[in-house]
């Protein structure tokens, strides 16, 4: 039988992505977003999918009948840049808003908690992988707001015996990003300068939307006990090596290192390999070729629909077959 899931802050990036598949996978889904960042456009029109506009310190306004089996939090404010102006909406939206979340779950009864974390509670590793149990050092308030998050999970789950599984997001590109990857791209089409931060010798770890659905899939289906996963490839990937990927010959300018940028951010995944036999399966070649071909509302939301731009696509096609 398939699970009924509460989605927060599913129409952006990954929660438009993860709902309309787990809707087309017959889950009976529902979404809550204010739309301050993602956009209804983003989600399919399903009977499956059931759409609620509201913050989520609104969250308990909601009504919902359907027994809920699992709540995806993935609802947060995001833009690292700007933490150090705007310190009490995040403290709102991605603590206070987190809380009432949770009271949410416990006053629906629902026993099933998935977090989305990130991989900036780290903070700036150097040269190794980090695992789960690696000393947690944010740098920034967006970082602090998301290990501040975690010990409440951890709290409030224990206390009210809800099974929650946090994960540690890496970068994480695909259709409707808006990241670094899908920036390149856009510069790239639009015959504009590649803006790269720093020297570029900044090393990521990027994992595909796809991939990080699965690993939610596998969490909202099996019994686990609560647990801590990273999500990344384990791959490192140098700024420089993707702007190369992407075009080795177009214009690029160096901007001063922004404040927040770290030089390493790689994962060790070995802990979901072993308990969840979960292993990301997108090659980041294909990856990016797909994130032309598969998201075109995005393409013509940029305004690339001129006749030279489609040239420029297909010819990007062709040398990457």
């Amino acid at each position: 039988m398939k699970k009924n899931i509460l989605i927060t802050g599913g129409s952006g990036f990954i929660g438009s992505n993860l709902a309309n598949y787990l809707a087309n996978e017959q889950f009976k889904v529902f979404v809550v977003d204010d739309l301050s960042v993602g956009s209804k456009k983003n989600l399919s029109k399903n009977k499956n999918l059931k759409f609620f506009k509201k913050n989520i310190n609104q969250i308990k306004l909601i009504d919902i009948k359907d027994k809920i089996d699992c709540c995806i939090h993935l609802a947060a404010k995001a833009q690292i840049l700007i933490t150090t102006k705007n310190e009490n909406q995040y403290f709102e939206d991605n603590v206070v808003g987190l809380q009432k979340t949770l009271n949410f779950c416990k006053n629906k009864n629902i026993k099933k908690f998935i977090f989305a974390s990130s991989a900036s509670v780290y903070g700036d590793t150097r040269n190794k992988k980090v695992k789960e149990n690696t000393n947690l050092s944010p740098l920034h308030f967006y970082a602090y707001s998301k290990y501040i998050g975690e010990k409440i999970i951890k709290k409030y789950c224990h206390l009210n015996k809800i099974n929650f599984y946090i994960l540690r997001f890496f970068n994480i590109y695909g259709p409707k990003s808006n990241a670094v990857v899908a920036k390149f791209l856009a510069q790239y089409l639009q015959n504009k300068t590649i803006t790269i931060y720093g020297n570029g010798k900044q090393s990521r770890d990027f994992v595909h939307v796809d991939d990080v659905i699965d690993i939610i899939k596998k969490l909202i289906t099996k019994n686990i006990k609560s647990n801590i996963f990273n999500v990344g490839s384990s791959r490192s990937t140098k700024i420089n090596q993707l702007k190369s990927y992407i075009s080795s010959s177009h214009k690029s300018i160096n901007l001063d290192k922004r404040f927040d940028d770290i030089e390493k951010s790689i994962s060790n995944i070995s802990k979901a390999n072993k308990i969840l036999k979960w292993y990301p399966k997108k090659n980041f070649k294909h990856g990016i070729l797909d994130m032309i071909k598969e998201d075109q509302a995005r393409l013509i939301k940029l305004k690339l629909e001129s006749v030279k731009t489609q040239k420029k696509i297909i010819k990007f096609f062709n040398k990457r077959k």
